[in-house]
């Protein structure tokens, strides 16, 4: 991970060389305008408005670096420390009100054909088991993000989607 930020950030710096190009650009632009009306520049002659420019660069660059490595303004201040998609695991609300009630209908439906055809229901239980065991979850308690990670992987391993050749 140590590796993959520096080339983030390496990358984030070339990048941001265009902004600098453009900020050169735009001062060495305001200096030909405005290098006459300071006599020290005026003197200069024809470098006059590139040693304004440099100037002016150097200190928007100087100021830079004072706000981004003294100042570290920019930085995150402290670390995530909660799950950033609690949901992920758990259900959500809109699972709760809309998705439940129509897993709970399908899984119905298909166990009445599956009697109705003498075809074994154990999967079928299994998933209602799991959908009942997942409803009584909730994203604010920990315990219970770790708890749905368990059962995710418990019912999966037992009902996978698909059966190998080599069963």
């Amino acid at each position: 991970m140590r590796i993959r930020k520096w080339l983030m950030k390496q990358q984030w710096r070339i990048v941001q060389i265009r902004g600098i190009w453009s900020l050169f650009y735009g001062i060495l632009l305001l200096a030909i305008a405005y290098f006459e009306f300071i006599p020290f520049f005026a003197a200069m002659g024809t470098f006059g408005p590139f040693v304004f420019a440099g100037i002016l660069l150097f200190l928007f660059l100087i100021l830079g670096y004072i706000y981004d490595r003294v100042l570290v303004m920019w930085a995150p201040s402290q670390e995530v420390t909660m799950e950033r998609n609690p949901y992920q695991y758990v259900p959500s609300p809109k699972e709760h009100i809309f998705w439940f009630p129509l897993y709970s209908v399908l899984l119905d439906s298909v166990e009445k054909v599956a009697q109705k055809f003498d075809v074994d229901t154990d999967a079928i239980d299994a998933a209602r088991e799991y959908y009942s065991e997942l409803e009584k979850m909730s994203p604010a308690i920990k315990e219970d993000l770790d708890r749905a990670l368990d059962l995710r992987l418990e019912f999966m391993s037992k009902n996978p989607f698909w059966e190998s050749d080599e069963d």
